[in-house]
């Protein structure tokens, strides 16, 4: 998965894959709603479905992909499916991100003269 290039572990074409399929497990905006919302927690697929204002079946689709690449876990409880976020990674991926988004916004907004900020807001 690593090798030693210039004394600094690199990833090999076979580790850089794997990433390559992570982020296009991430790459879709329902997936990244219904982890939006498992991060508040465990989950069927109804409530999921519900919250995320998706058709069953699309909820279950996107959490067989999240789930396929390990990113979301199932557990069985009678005849319903709880899922749960199963990498943490995922959970600090995420909040770097948005993060970032949020202090780029508020530095574009920062930057607008005062009367072109509040253009278009319904304040």
């Amino acid at each position: 998965m690593f090798q030693m290039v210039n004394k600094k572990l690199l990833l090999t074409d076979e580790a850089l894959e794997m990433v390559a399929a992570r982020f296009r497990a991430l790459a879709d905006p329902t997936r990244l709603r219904l982890l939006n919302l498992l991060m508040e927690g465990e989950r069927t697929v109804g409530e999921l479905a519900e919250a995320a204002e998706l058709e069953q079946p699309v909820a279950s689709r996107q959490l067989a992909v999240l789930r396929r690449d390990g990113i979301v876990a199932r557990r069985a409880e009678g005849n319903r499916g709880y899922y749960r976020i199963n990498d943490a990674t995922v959970v600090q991926l995420c909040e770097v991100v948005c993060g970032g988004l949020a202090d780029k916004l508020s530095d574009d907004l920062e930057a607008l003269p005062a009367s072109d900020a509040w253009r278009g807001m319904n304040i």
